[in-house]
């Protein structure tokens, strides 16, 4: 086999559609305000941006309670909204029972792959232990021949070093390793490190035209660059 393809997971293959919803509608509850989407769409943008290089392990469950609290806390603030410990953690509670959806870009990509019998197909993203059960939950799992969570190897992206650990069980040796991912400076610029080719899937087409990397829109592209 001459290529591999490897694949980040969140706003790659999946997402949450309503996050910003859900979080609107806590605030008109227990804040009595109401905040439009595009508002709050820029609050989880900003907070995204502050905390992507802090992906959280958590050890105890008093721990996770103290990252939801700050972390909730902060994106009310931006929000210019200030809410007590108890209610930072409903707040959580609320957003967590969001359910995960299949871009519709992904299964098709997939099965595409799977039928040709000549792309195997990984994946490397920053999650928790919990990442291969969503999959599974979402009928993914099968299509991977692996599946790493930067909890799995105890280490983070954009440390290039996750992708050559996930990868030292593989005996092949391919031609070409490609990484899909949706954040230039998570997945494009330590995959590139570590000697992939890096693809970066930007539907909102929110990076320059001329990026300095393979950039599509869909992953269906993914057919007229990997053949």
């Amino acid at each position: 086999m001459k290529n591999y393809l490897i694949f980040d997971c969140y706003q790659t293959l999946i997402y949450k559609s309503d996050l910003a919803e859900s979080l609107q509608v806590f605030i008109r509850e227990n804040l009595n305000q109401t905040i439009s989407l595009r508002y709050i769409n820029q609050a989880l943008a900003i907070i995204y941006q502050r905390h992507k290089f802090s992906h959280p392990t958590f050890t105890t469950e008093q721990s996770r309670q103290s990252y939801y609290k700050k972390y909730n806390k902060e994106l009310l603030a931006i929000l210019g909204l200030t809410i007590s410990d108890n209610s930072a953690l409903a707040l959580n509670k609320k957003l967590s029972r969001g359910k995960y959806e299949i871009y519709s870009d992904t299964l098709p990509i997939l099965k595409y792959f799977e039928s040709k019998h000549q792309v195997p197909l990984g994946l490397i993203s920053n999650w928790t232990k919990t990442l291969a059960e969503i999959l599974r939950d979402l009928n993914l799992r099968q299509y991977f021949d692996f599946v790493y969570s930067s909890q799995d190897l105890q280490i983070d992206k954009p440390d290039p070093r996750i992708f050559t650990l996930a990868l030292r069980n593989i005996r092949k040796t391919y031609k070409k390793i490609y990484y899909v991912g949706d954040d230039y400076e998570l997945d494009i610029i330590p995959s590139r490190q570590a000697g992939f080719i890096p693809v970066l899937i930007d539907r909102p087409d929110h990076y320059p035209k001329n990026i300095d990397c393979l950039k599509i829109k869909s992953l269906l592209e993914l057919k007229k660059v990997i053949k």
